[in-house]
């Protein structure tokens, strides 16, 4: 992969941080816009580019499930020293398996994926445990001016957005290193 790459070349560190695109959209989700849907399906889109470039495959959605229960998981998965394999199966059942991402069933399979208690998952959530810390990461990140996932924050100082390749981070490293 690209950031195995990148990281022979320089030292970095990857942290996954939580980010609403629609935090105020409601907990049900959303129907994806007819004129959204058509531009993923266009094969000049850069998204599915990369994806199929990396071997992922991405499925067409019609509903777009709220982000927000699973990442107050992916804080208690922080937590518990399983975020990496926690993450991995939540973006593998949202983007690749065209799962809901809120659901609890989905949420507890990828909990037991990665090693975890469902339940306790669940339990831990479900008491509000890790509402705060999500709310607090999503704020911060707005206050960076970040408005599009995935975006990349390098050195504190230089914002790269949307799936890109090497390239586009080693323009960005060099932009930094002339700051």
């Amino acid at each position: 992969m690209e950031v195995e790459q990148l990281r022979a070349r320089h030292e970095l560190a990857l942290a996954w941080e939580p980010f609403e695109l629609r935090p105020h959209a409601p907990e049900t989700g959303w129907a994806v816009p007819e004129h959204i849907r058509a531009r993923m399906r266009l094969p000049n889109n850069p998204l599915r580019q990369r994806a199929t470039a990396l071997g992922i495959e991405l499925v067409e959605r019609e509903w777009v499930p709220s982000s927000r229960r699973a990442h107050e998981c992916t804080e208690h998965a922080r937590a518990e020293g399983k975020l990496a394999p926690f993450h991995a199966a939540v973006l593998r059942a949202y983007w690749s398996e065209g799962r809901d991402i809120h659901a609890w069933e989905v949420l507890e399979s990828c909990a037991a994926a990665a090693a975890l208690d469902p339940a306790a998952m669940r339990a831990a959530v479900e008491s509000g445990a890790f509402a705060r810390v999500v709310d607090e990461r999503v704020e911060a990140a707005r206050d960076l001016g970040i408005h599009a996932v995935p975006t990349f924050v390098i050195a504190d100082r230089v914002l790269v957005e949307g799936a890109q390749t090497a390239d586009v981070f080693e323009q960005a490293f060099a932009r930094l290193a002339a700051l």
